[in-house]
Order: C-alpha cells, then structure tokens, then sequence
C-alpha cells in the first residue's frame, strides 16, 4: 500500500509541476468534443451532462458545465456485522483502495479541466475577466463554470498534495475530523464533506434569519454595495459562507473584507443569471447544477427534489426583475416579491 501511495503522490506531483506536461498543442479540438475524458460513465445518473456536440448546439449542453467539474462517483464496500479480523482487515483494505481510486481520479479531472482552461483562456481579451467575457458573449455559461471551478481548483492542488502525500488512504479522516475541506479540490470532495459544509452553512443561514436582518428598503442597490447596512452585510455574509463562522464565535467579524467580497458575489450571480437567461432558463439546468446555483444564491439545498429547486430557481429569475441580488439575499424565497 505503501509504494502504491507513493507512486500516486509521485503521479500527482509531476502532474502538476511537470514543465513537460505544461505544453498542450493549441490545434487539438477543445475538450468538450472529446466525452470520454469529461464523463463519468460509472454513475450517469449523477452526472447526466452529454459532452458530444459543441457547448452551442443545445441549451443543456450550453449551459451545464462537464461532469468532470464535479467529485467522481465514490463506490465503497458494503460492511456487514460480525466479521472475522480477516475479513476487516480485507474491508478496510478495499475502502482504502476506494478512496485512493476516487481521489486520482478527481486529480485527473483536475488536469483535463486544467488543459480546457488554457484553451479557453485564449478566447478572453487580455484584461479582461471570465465575468466580462460571459457578458459579452464570448464563453458559454459551462465554460464560465469550467474556468471557474478549474481556478479554484487548481489554487487548492499545493495543500491537498501535502496532505494526501502524508496521508493517503486516511485523507478523508484528517479533511473531515479536522475540518481541511477549504484544502480540498472540489473534484476530490467526499460526499460526507460537502453534505457536511452544506449542513453547517444552512444551520449558519437559518440562525441568521433568526437575528433579524434591515428591511430591503433600507438598504440601497446592487452599486451601493459599500453602503449596505451592517445587519445585511453580516447576514449575506453567513449565508453565503463569505467569512468563517470562527469570527463569529470570537466575536469579531472582517467587515473590513465583506464588502469586496459581497460584491464579487454579487457580480457572479448576476452574470449567472444572464448566461441561465440566455440559455433558456433554469428548465435546462440538471440536478446538480440546481443545487449549486441555489446554493449560490443563498437558499437550502438539503433534501429537497430536483423540480423543488427548479421551482425555486424560476421564482428567483423572476424577482430579479423587481428586486435587487441584494434585497433577495437578506430574504427568505417566501418573501420574494411576485408579480
């Protein structure tokens, strides 16, 4: 197990700092053409997106981004009770190969994502953002999430490489017990991990509204994002996951930092909005990609059925025309206005 956690790290790192692998020739077709390497053909339930045809051609295809954006599907084996030493000892052999198969194959991802990355950067204007690309129509809403979640990514490769190299098989324990899910890659998230942050965050979400927070004709539009009223702040804040609940505890919050931060946020989920407006609506979306606009927008993911949030996704679509990101955010879905 030893020398096969180390080849792994090797693999890992060369992939990563090889100046070899660095060259990717700009002729070759752009990844969204090639499904094998953007698709996890193990659980297609999960991860439904077709990748064979051009980001163009459908709105679904247009709009949600390849299953390799998302963790791989985790496949671990079935304990049962009463088991001999021997055969605990086989149990947790597997689940540690499960996970060692699960986290390369997230890193793989990661590279693929990685080289799509460079071929679509050439398609944004020097000085501009993959925000300001969307708007002007030169990235797809898929593309968008594509760079998006690649960058990400890619900024938390470093750390996880530590860990996993120390680690290995027992990663999810240090990530989850110690609470490292920041250091992991998205593509190399556990389902326990993210149900678990996103637990927390809705817990965290709920216990804002509790508080109370400034009437939405209080507060100012989205360019006033510097005049937003303390309470507002601090709730889109929590309920956006913008700062650590830490600050909270010990009772003093990065104000300094929420503002920027906010109207990063801010700017994401109007540029969101637009490219799922342009694509067709939120019909097209499929049921992870649901869940992750939801939850960029503030409202409770858990348990809840993919034409719930649809549902959701449509009233939000429809408030903007009549409120600000803002006013939205410092509401529940139920206080939306409607037409």
């Amino acid at each position: 197990m030893i020398s096969k956690r180390q080849n792994l790290a090797t693999c890992v790192f060369r992939s990563y700092y090889s100046p070899q692998l660095l060259r990717y020739p700009q002729h070759k077709p752009p990844l969204f053409l090639t499904p094998a390497l953007y698709s996890y053909s193990t659980h297609p339930s999960i991860h439904a997106t077709s990748l064979n045809a051009k980001p163009s051609c459908t709105p679904s295809i247009a709009l949600n981004p390849p299953a390799s954006t998302l963790p791989p599907p985790l496949s671990l084996p079935t304990s049962e009770s009463n088991l001999s030493r021997t055969e605990k000892l086989k149990f947790y052999y597997k689940t540690g190969r499960a996970y060692l198969t699960f986290y390369k194959t997230g890193i793989k991802a990661t590279y693929q994502n990685w080289k799509q990355l460079r071929t679509l950067r050439t398609r944004i204007p020097s000085g501009r953002s993959a925000e300001q690309a969307l708007r002007d129509r030169l990235l797809s809403r898929a593309e968008y999430h594509l760079i998006r979640r690649t960058r990400n990514d890619l900024s938390r490769i470093p750390i996880f490489f530590v860990v996993f190299a120390i680690c290995g098989e027992f990663t999810p324990l240090v990530v989850v017990f110690l609470g490292l899910s920041g250091a992991v890659p998205r593509t190399c998230q556990i389902p326990r991990q993210i149900d678990g942050a996103r637990e927390k965050l809705e817990a965290r979400r709920r216990e804002s509204f509790r508080q109370g927070t400034v009437s939405g004709k209080e507060q100012g539009r989205v360019e006033d994002v510097q005049t937003i009223p303390r309470p507002i702040m601090l709730h889109v804040g929590r309920s956006l996951g913008l700062y650590s609940s830490l600050w909270d505890r010990i009772g003093v919050v990065p104000t300094m930092l929420l503002p920027r931060r906010i109207e990063k946020a801010i700017d994401r989920i109007d540029v969101d909005d637009l490219a799922i407006e342009r694509g067709g609506g939120v019909k097209h979306l499929n049921h992870e990609e649901l869940k992750l606009a939801a939850l960029e927008r503030g409202v409770d993911i858990m348990r809840r059925p993919t034409e719930d949030l649809r549902t959701v996704l449509a009233r939000w679509m429809d408030a903007r025309k009549r409120a600000s990101i803002i006013d939205l955010l410092a509401r529940r879905p139920s206080e939306w206005p409607r037409a």
